[in-house]
């Protein structure tokens, strides 16, 4: 997860990791990002809506062991984050062997979680730490009417590899996934963020304990990698101690 940047941060650390990550897909190394069409089987990824928020983090394989990490979820306030979420360990793996196929190198696992947004949150623009240097954010489910998508810059052009001379900026671009879809980026590089959830004064009639239950919400899951041969595979292992 990435801590909260600063504009001038943000554009240091894009222009100093842009192209320190190379793969041998094309479409991936000029946009620095791809889409996976049924990446994965919705109905494995499905999860229902807890009753939780804030930040938990599973340290066995029940669903009864986790820690609660925060009440209060520090990248998006007021949604729920998920970290190794027992449910999704062996899909971590299986996501990770179809994108060393799309993207022609191998890959060691780093970290996941998933995440519940709720109307009216968002996600800031940001780029990822090193253990997020291939990443790919899974749609897995949402009762949204309306579409919302992700955000991300394409790479700025320069006239060689110094990164000296600006030839042109990069774009932002929109991405809607369905559910089952993968984006795969490159996590250190590409600023990418998520505008408001739409449906923020829309509330169920349905109640549990008395309480009215948000009607909308959209779930997703964080799968991270590291290049074998990259000068980031280190944080494959400090990923799992």
């Amino acid at each position: 997860m990435a801590e909260q940047m600063t504009e001038e941060e943000l554009i240091t650390q894009e222009w100093r990791n842009t192209g320190t990550t190379w793969t041998k897909n094309d479409d991936f190394e000029r946009d620095g990002y791809y889409i996976i069409r049924n990446l994965w089987d919705p109905q494995e990824l499905y999860s229902p809506v807890p009753s939780e928020r804030g930040q938990l983090t599973w340290w066995g394989n029940r669903l009864d062991q986790f820690n609660v990490d925060s009440e209060v979820e520090q990248q998006v306030e007021g949604s729920l984050a998920r970290y190794k979420y027992p449910q999704y360990k062996r899909i971590h793996v299986g996501i990770r062997k179809k994108l060393e196929k799309e993207l022609g190198r191998s890959l060691y696992d780093t970290y996941y979680y998933d995440r519940f947004y709720f109307p009216g949150q968002e996600l800031t623009k940001h780029a990822d730490r090193d253990a997020c240097e291939i990443s790919v954010t899974v749609h897995v489910s949402t009762n949204l009417n309306d579409e919302w998508p992700i955000w991300i810059k394409t790479p700025d052009k320069f006239t060689d590899k110094s990164k000296i001379e600006l030839v042109s900026h990069g774009e932002d671009k929109s991405v809607v996934l369905k559910p089952g879809d993968g984006m795969v980026y490159k996590g250190c590089e590409r600023p990418h963020w998520r505008e408001s959830m739409p449906g923020m004064l829309e509330m169920s009639l349905t109640r549990i304990n008395n309480k009215p239950l948000t009607l909308f919400y959209y779930h997703q899951i964080f799968f991270h990698y590291v290049l074998q041969d990259g000068h980031r595979a280190h944080c494959a292992w400090d990923s799992a101690r």
